[in-house]
C-alpha cells in the first residue's frame, strides 16, 4: 500500500493535475472501506464480555491497521493539499512574470 501511494507522489511532478485527481481519488476510495473495517472490528470487539481471545487479539490487528492505513491517507491528503498550494504559487508567479513583461 506505501509503494502504491509512494507512486503517485512520484509522477506528481510529472503530471501534476492528473496525479492530483489520483491521489485525491486513491484517498477518497480508501476511506469507505476503512470506514466499514472498523465498525466491523468494533461490532466484533463488543459481541461478549467472554469472547475468545484470539477473537479479540485480531480484532485489535484489524485496529492497528486500519489505523496505520489512515496515517497513510492523512499524509497523502497533506501531500496533495502540498501539491495544489505549490502549483497555485507556480500560477501566481508565472502570470506575475507574464505581466511585467
Amino acid at each position: 500500500m506505501g509503494r502504491a501511494i509512494l507512486g503517485v507522489f512520484n509522477s506528481a511532478m510529472a503530471f501534476p493535475n492528473a496525479s492530483e485527481t489520483a491521489l485525491a481519488n486513491l484517498i477518497h476510495d480508501l476511506r469507505q472501506p476503512l470506514g466499514n473495517i472498523q465498525t466491523s472490528a468494533w461490532c466484533l470487539s463488543s459481541l461478549t464480555v467472554s469472547a475468545e481471545t484470539r477473537v479479540r487479539d485480531q480484532v485489535a490487528l484489524i485496529e492497528r491497521q486500519v489505523e496505520a492505513v489512515e496515517t497513510l491517507l492523512l499524509a497523502a491528503a497533506a501531500e496533495l493539499s502540498r501539491l495544489r498550494v505549490q502549483r497555485a504559487e507556480a500560477a501566481v508567479s508565472l502570470e506575475a512574470t507574464n505581466s511585467a513583461s
